[in-house]
C-alpha cells in the first residue's frame, strides 16, 4: 500500500479552518463567562469540526465549534449523554447552542494526547495499550439497539433499514455508478469497474455477519482516541457519526493505514476486543469491505477535497490488491 502521512490523508472542512469573527467570544459569553478572562488554544484535530481548550481560572472546558448542522451536533450531544456511566470512556457533554449560524457544544476537558499525536512523535506505544483500545472498541460494539440505522436527535433511528451491509452496498454502487456516468477523473474507471466487481462478488462476506444492531462509533481511529503518557485510553472523541448498525466498519477505519502501528499491535487490539466480546474470523475482510463506504463517500463530496480524494484512490487499490482484484 502506498504511502501516505497521516496530515495528507484528508482534506479539512472549509467551515472549520475560517470561523466567523467573534463567534468563539461570543460562545464563551454565552455560558456567562467574559472573553477577557480567559485564556484560549485551538486542540488538534479538528478535520470535520474546530475544537477550543477554554481555561477561566483554572476551569478548562472544550467548545466545539461545528461545521454541519444542528441535529448532526445534538446527536453527538445525546450520544455522550447516553453514554456516561457505561464502561465506554467519553467526555461529558455540557451546553449546546447556536453562535452566527454555528452550532457549538461545551464539554468536559480531558487532559492527554490522541493516540495518532503520540504515533507521530515516534514515542513507542506499548502493546497493553491497544489491548485496552480493543477492550473499549468492544465496549461499544456490546451496546445494541431494537433497529440499525443513522441515529436523529434523541438517539431515534432515522429510516430504519434491514441489513446495515446491504445500505453499505447499494451506496457505494450507487456512488461508482455515478462517477462512471459523468465520466469523473476522481477514479480510473477500470479500477471502478474493478471496486464492483469485488463488491458484487465477495458481499456475501459482509452478509454473514448481518443483522448487527451494535453501536458504532464510524470514525474510530487514532485521532479520535485520546491516551495519558503510559498510551492507555483517556476517552473517545468525535461520535458526530455514530449509528446503529455493523461495528466491524470501526475495525476497517482503525486498520485502513495498519503500517501506522507497530508489529504485535492487531493481535493486541483483537485480543483485547475478544476478552469482552466475539469476533468472527473473517473480520479483517468485512472490514475492509465495510470501509469502502466511507471511501466512496469522499469520492462523492461536493467539495474539491484533493488529498481525500486522493486516499481514497490508495485505499481502494489496496483492497483490490489485498483480494486478488
Amino acid at each position: 500500500m502506498e504511502r501516505v502521512p497521516p496530515q495528507e490523508r484528508f482534506s479539512q472542512n472549509e467551515k472549520a479552518i475560517a470561523l466567523p469573527a467573534g463567534l468563539l467570544g461570543e460562545a464563551i459569553q454565552l455560558t456567562g463567562i467574559e472573553p477577557e478572562t480567559c485564556s484560549v488554544r485551538q486542540l488538534s484535530g479538528g478535520f470535520m469540526n474546530a475544537n477550543f481548550l477554554v481555561d477561566h481560572r483554572g476551569e478548562q472546558r472544550v467548545f466545539r465549534v461545528y461545521s454541519s448542522a444542528m441535529n448532526v451536533a445534538e446527536v453527538e450531544r445525546d450520544v455522550l449523554t447516553f453514554l456516561q456511566g457505561k464502561k465506554v470512556l467519553v467526555p461529558k457533554p455540557g451546553r449546546l447552542f447556536e453562535v452566527q449560524g454555528r452550532p457549538v457544544l461545551t464539554m468536559s476537558y480531558i487532559e492527554g494526547v490522541t493516540l495518532q499525536e503520540k504515533l507521530l512523535s515516534g514515542a513507542p506505544v506499548p502493546l497493553p495499550a491497544y489491548r485496552r483500545i480493543g477492550e473499549q472498541l468492544a465496549h461499544i460494539h456490546s451496546i445494541t439497539f431494537s433497529e440499525m440505522g443513522f441515529f436523529q436527535p434523541g438517539l431515534k433511528i432515522q429510516k430504519p433499514f434491514e441489513t446495515f451491509g446491504e445500505l453499505i452496498r447499494w451506496f457505494v454502487l450507487k456512488v461508482m455508478n455515478e462517477l462512471l456516468e459523468c465520466n469523473s477523473p476522481r477514479l480510473d474507471p477500470s479500477v471502478n469497474r474493478r471496486l464492483q466487481k469485488l463488491v458484487n462478488e465477495k458481499w456475501s462476506l459482509v452478509m454473514e455477519t448481518e443483522p448487527a444492531f451494535q453501536l458504532n462509533h464510524s470514525d474510530f481511529n487514532p485521532k479520535n482516541i485520546l491516551v495519558d503518557n503510559k498510551c492507555d485510553p483517556l476517552a473517545l472523541i468525535d461520535w458526530e457519526f455514530a449509528q446503529s448498525g455493523n461495528g466491524l466498519g470501526d475495525l476497517g477505519n482503525f486498520f485502513r493505514f495498519d503500517y501506522d502501528y507497530n508489529p504485535g499491535s492487531e493481535h493486541a487490539l483483537i485480543e483485547g476486543y475478544r476478552s469482552v466480546k466475539d469476533l468472527p474470523e473473517n473480520w479483517r475482510e468485512v472490514a475492509r469491505l465495510l470501509d469502502l463506504g466511507n471511501m466512496a463517500s469522499f469520492l462523492e463530496r461536493k467539495e474539491n477535497y484533493e488529498k481525500s480524494f486522493r486516499t481514497a484512490r490508495i485505499v481502494i487499490a489496496d483492497t483490490l490488491e489485498r483480494f486478488g482484484y
